[in-house]
């Protein structure tokens, strides 16, 4: 298990918000049982039609009830949007609950079809709460917008795609909102240099903690950071 604290991670410090802290089954053993669960792992890889399925990185996040509802809603953003320096569009997300998620502890929207849309990969408003205002900025290309719920029970994990819009309302209940974001890629995703908007050269924490390869760019392909979850062709 590797040891270290991410800079993004949650603290007391920061009050009741949302709560989000990276590499946890890389530092928990029960957490790392759950990103490798085989079967978790095998539906990846046949939704990714990858013969193989490496961790690429995870999230716990904690949605606390009784605060402000700007501290607990998630703007609308792609994973693929934070994730530049990946060569591939395969990459996708195990979003895995601990406990039963109701319509009013704020589930994960997904826009339906939104996978689909070119020009989104670059929606990064994970911190900007008013879903609303951001629509306005998505290009669906003439598509109804039809927000889908994930409102899940205890056991069943849901999928989306590394370019699929989502986003997600406050916590309106009393109870907190628990889940474990397993983020996956596929067996061809590599390192690949990215800027942002503004030229400026990008980076992912991967890129901190990976081996790197020959030419010098950090290894996606790293045991100890990036550890194979499913290898044997789709199941």
């Amino acid at each position: 298990m590797l040891l270290f604290e991410a800079g993004t991670d949650w603290t007391q410090a920061r009050g009741n918000v949302l709560r989000q802290n990276d590499y946890v089954s890389l530092q928990i053993t029960e957490l790392w049982r759950l990103a490798h669960n085989p079967l978790v792992a095998a539906c990846a890889a046949t939704l990714a039609r990858t013969p193989e399925v490496r961790l690429f990185h995870d999230q716990l996040l904690y949605k606390p009830p009784g605060a402000r509802p700007s501290d607990t809603a998630v703007g609308w953003h792609t994973d693929i949007a934070y994730w530049k320096t990946c060569s591939s569009r395969r990459l996708l997300t195990a979003w895995i609950p601990f406990q039963p998620v109701t319509d009013d502890m704020g589930p994960m929207l997904v826009l339906d079809r939104s996978h689909r849309w070119s020009g989104n990969d670059r929606l990064e408003f994970f911190h900007e709460p008013d879903l609303g205002e951001i629509a306005t900025r998505i290009d669906a290309h003439g598509a109804r917008m039809e927000p889908v719920a994930m409102s899940l029970e205890l056991g069943q994990v849901s999928f989306h795609h590394c370019r699929a819009i989502h986003g997600s309302q406050p916590n309106s209940s009393d109870r907190p909102r628990v889940a474990l974001a397993v983020h996956m890629q596929d067996q061809d995703n590599r390192y690949v240099p990215a800027v942002d908007d503004r030229g400026k050269p990008t980076s992912h924490l991967n890129d901190f903690l990976c081996r790197k390869d020959e030419a010098g760019y950090p290894d996606y392909s790293d045991p100890e950071v990036c550890p194979v979850l499913w290898s044997g062709g789709p199941a």
